[in-house]
């Protein structure tokens, strides 16, 4: 449980629309903002609901996928916009994302299509932001598409956050009534931003076995980042 005394909870609007939303069980993007750093709720990417309906295709398809949720906060009166995003899951490796067969692959392609359209229109505005998730997709294994999954340009650079993070995550899995370990050493979580920052550190914090035997945690080991707004 997060501390609301300690936290500021912004969860996607996704939470309350019934259009995309499912009936059983949902999953949300959000953020935990420590206080008191001021923080407010932008809009969400909620194209990357329903993605290729969102870019007028004309075979598109209705889905209910997770939106992209946004926020601002303000650190020494400099305002940052931190982008979290949980992409659609089935289309893990470069080589299955360029052939573009698999309906997962596709839609992941259009979901990129609208992040970096988010991307592009951040970097109009020439304003430091952050992009960090569950971008569900090995992007560290080569041939990498665009610079890791995003594309980046001299005129439009982008910095890759976790480009130099070595993934060890072991998690619990329970499959059949039986309990089984596995180790996960390719990242699906990522981190860029714009050229505002400069990155001191980037690692991946990895739950002891114990830990794992004794609780039942994400299959995800969190990654924590370490950044200094440059010039100040």
């Amino acid at each position: 449980m997060i501390p609301k005394d300690q936290y500021q909870v912004f969860m996607s609007s996704r939470t309350i629309s019934e259009d995309d939303k499912f009936n059983g069980i949902n999953q949300f993007t959000g953020f935990a903002v420590k206080k008191p750093i001021y923080a407010k709720q932008l809009n969400d990417i909620s194209e990357l609901s329903s993605p290729a309906a969102s870019l007028n295709l004309t075979s598109h398809y209705q889905q209910k996928l997770r939106y992209g949720a946004v926020i601002s906060i303000k650190l020494d009166d400099n305002a940052i916009t931190i982008a979290n995003l949980h992409l659609k899951s089935g289309c893990f490796y470069p080589k299955q994302l360029s052939n573009n067969k698999k309906k997962a692959c596709r839609t992941l392609n259009f979901q990129r299509q609208i992040v970096q359209q988010w991307v592009n229109n951040q970097q109009t505005k020439q304003v430091p932001f952050i992009v960090v998730g569950d971008f569900n997709h090995r992007i560290h294994q080569p041939p990498s598409i665009n610079n890791g999954f995003i594309s980046s340009s001299a005129n439009k650079p982008l910095k890759w956050l976790s480009q130099n993070i070595n993934g060890s995550c072991l998690a619990k899995v329970t499959k059949n009534n039986r309990v089984y370990y596995r180790q996960y050493k390719q990242l699906i979580d990522h981190g860029f931003s714009s050229v505002h920052f400069i990155l001191n550190s980037a690692h991946q914090i990895q739950f002891a076995k114990h830990q794992v035997e004794k609780y039942q945690l994400s299959d995800h080991c969190p990654l924590l980042f370490n950044l200094t707004l440059a010039g100040t």
